[in-house]
This record gives structure tokens, C-alpha cells and sequence, in this order.
């Protein structure tokens, strides 16, 4: 077994949860318990020294909230911090609403090569079921991005989208759309949440969606040479193990955790218990045992050594060859080891108290963009 300071010094990425506050208010966001608390520069600073002593070569810290960009001054000090460190080689970035996105805020971050992901799902009919009414601050912020920085917009900026059965109907309009802003890269991610209005009708608008994604991305990779929907780029998982059986998702393993407001520390930000409740039932059960206490103790390192045992009891995370949905066993599926789904959208499924079975929006998606990435890799 790993000694208590290598799993430490393993540690690849950090998401850290600045604030639990927003100035939106999503649908469907998973965050479902707002309050205003900030996270101290103690925990932050503990949290970049943590990836300081890392071994790994390039390590990541991401900003998360809430919101992140309400503590842009907190993002501020870490950044004067890490540049404070010579030979510093962590790589940052920010998930962000778009909202805050004015110039002097663009102009920081690119200057630091903050890499930023903003959830945003296109066109205005999708948006405005997301979050009424900041459909034009949002594409305006992205129009002047094309405008004025251009590079950064394709090259650091990531768009993501995410996928219900109520704004299905417009994904493949919202893809184009993001790319003929300039966006370098788009991501689609399904409702981790129970998603009330999916079933089997649904499926036949999901695949004429993604074949309509699977169109533009042929014709302007034709034109230009660029991928910008990210399950089509090079570098997706293969078919075939390298390491071992196949896995749910990475929050499984102890490389890449998440630290919360309060310095409380889980094995994925999609944990953390400051902005949410957990339904009653297995969901609440299964993640208990995994916390890994407060990133500033002395015992961090010995949680660390139990994570893996206390994730692979739970059951949502591992045994990938046993899941399934209505649609199919993922054993002898020809994208088991490249498919991903979310462990805790399973916890959300009412009622549900099988950790081998997954939501049906999230394995039709799956299948979908899967066998629309093999007919893009055929026609390019």
C-alpha cells in the first residue's frame, strides 16, 4: 500500500470551491442550498501547497463556486501567490457563469492563461430555460471575447452545455451557434439530476441532435481544420484496458479532489456538502464514509489511504461491467471504456436503491455521441 505522504504528493488537480454564493439562479443546478460563505485564504493556501509538494509534472487548480469570479481578489491573491513561487508549474482555470466576464476580468485572466469553462447553453430559447433574462449578457460576453480576444476565446475558452430533455430540442442550433462565435471547444454534459420529462420518445430528437452536431463538426473541420465539440477530439479514451477494469468516473481514485468552503475535503466537487442536500436514501449513505476530513490536518494523509476502500464500498463508483440502464448491460458494450457517467446522477434516480443502475438519459446520450464520434473519425 502507498505510504500516507505519496498519496499526497500523487495529487494531480485540485477544485476548489471558492463561495457557495451565486448571482444566478439555474433550473436545474445540483446546487440546490445557497448561502454567502467564502472560502479563507488559510484553506486556499493550504490547498496550493498541497499541489506545490505534488510530484505530478503539471499539476491543476481550478476555481469553483458558487460562482468563483465574486472572489476574483481571492483569485487575485493566489495567483500573486503561485507567481511568488518560483518554477511554479501549476496550470489554473475557472469554472464560471459568464456573467462577471467584463474586460478588466478577461484581460486578468488571459494574462495568466487561466484556461475558463463557461455554462452556457446557447442559443436563446435554451438559455432562457436555464436562466431567464441573461441570455444577452452572457452572448454578449462572448461576442466581445470574438471581438477582442479572439485567440483567447478559442484557445483557453471552453462553452458547456448542459443536456435536458427541455432544451434537447435546441442542442444542435446551440452547438453551431458557440462555433461561429469562435469558441475552441464545446462541451455537453447530460442532467446529473433526475430528469423528470426524459423517456424512450426522447431518444429518436436526441440522435437527430447529435446528428446535427455530427453534420457541422464534419463540414468545419472540412473548412478549417478544428474540432470544437470535445468527445470528437483526439486523445478520447479507446476502446481497449490499459490499466485495469474499466471506471465510472476518476472520483474513485484519491488524484484529484475537491476542497470546499470550508477547507472539508471530497473526492469530486459534485460532493461537497456546503451548497447542496443529498436526497434521503443511498446517495446520503454512500458518500458519508468518503469524506477525507479538513485539508489542514494532520490526519489528511491517512484519510487519503482509506478513500479508495470507503469508494469502492459505496458501489456507485465501481463494478462498471455490472451497470446498466434500460437501454443495455454495459458489459459487452462496444463503448465500455469509453463511456463516462456520473456516479451520483444514479443516487438521484427517485426511489432508487441499486448502485448498478444508471439513468436513462445519461447511457442514451452516451450512446449517441459515442457512435457520432466513430462516423466523425470515418469521414475525417
Amino acid at each position: 500500500m502507498a505510504s500516507q505522504q505519496s498519496r499526497a504528493d500523487s495529487v494531480r488537480s485540485l477544485e476548489v470551491v471558492l463561495t457557495t454564493a451565486c448571482n444566478l439562479n439555474c433550473a436545474y443546478c445540483f446546487q440546490n442550498e445557497r448561502t454567502d460563505r467564502s472560502m479563507s485564504w488559510g484553506v486556499l493556501r493550504s490547498a496550493i501547497d498541497l499541489l506545490l509538494h505534488s510530484k505530478h509534472p503539471n499539476p491543476e487548480l481550478t476555481f469553483y463556486g458558487g460562482e468563483p469570479l465574486l472572489e476574483l481578489p481571492l483569485i487575485t491573491r493566489a495567483v500573486d501567490c503561485l507567481d511568488a513561487e518560483r518554477g511554479s508549474n501549476i496550470n489554473l482555470s475557472v469554472f464560471t457563469n459568464g456573467t462577471r466576464l467584463d474586460r478588466a476580468t478577461v484581460r486578468f485572466l488571459e494574462r495568466h492563461g487561466v484556461e475558463t469553462q463557461i455554462s452556457f447553453d446557447g442559443v436563446e430559447a435554451a438559455q432562457q430555460l436555464r436562466a431567464p433574462g441573461t441570455y444577452g449578457r452572457i452572448d454578449g460576453a462572448l461576442t466581445r471575447l470574438r471581438d477582442e480576444h479572439p485567440d483567447y476565446l478559442h484557445d483557453r475558452c471552453t462553452v458547456a452545455i448542459t443536456m435536458s430533455s427541455k432544451n434537447l430540442e435546441h442542442l444542435a442550433e446551440s452547438y453551431a451557434h458557440l462555433v461561429d462565435l469562435g469558441v475552441g471547444e464545446v462541451v455537453v454534459s447530460a442532467l446529473i439530476t433526475h430528469d423528470q420529462g426524459w423517456h424512450p420518445d426522447t431518444i429518436e430528437t436526441l440522435a437527430d441532435q447529435v446528428g446535427g452536431i455530427l453534420k457541422h463538426s464534419i463540414e468545419h473541420f472540412r473548412q478549417t481544420g478544428d474540432v470544437p465539440f470535445a468527445p470528437f477530439k483526439p486523445g478520447t479514451p479507446v476502446d481497449e484496458p490499459t490499466d485495469g477494469p474499466p471506471t465510472m468516473c476518476s472520483a474513485a481514485g484519491t488524484n484529484s479532489p475537491a476542497v470546499d468552503v470550508d477547507g472539508q475535503v471530497y473526492g469530486c466537487v459534485m460532493f461537497a456538502a456546503s451548497y447542496q442536500s443529498f436526497p434521503d436514501g443511498m446517495l446520503r449513505r454512500c458518500l458519508e464514509p468518503m469524506r477525507l476530513g479538513d485539508i489542514r490536518s494532520r490526519t489528511f494523509g491517512k484519510n487519503l489511504e482509506k478513500y479508495p476502500v470507503a469508494a469502492k464500498a459505496a458501489g456507485i463508483f465501481t463494478d462498471k461491467e455490472e451497470k446498466r440502464s434500460s437501454y443495455r448491460t454495459c458489459r459487452g458494450c462496444q463503448f465500455l471504456y469509453q463511456c463516462s457517467v456520473c456516479p451520483v446522477s444514479i443516487g438521484h434516480i427517485p426511489g432508487n436503491t441499486d448502485p448498478n443502475l444508471v439513468p436513462d438519459l445519461q447511457c442514451a446520450f452516451n450512446l449517441a455521441v459515442l457512435t457520432a464520434r466513430e462516423k466523425f473519425l470515418e469521414a475525417t
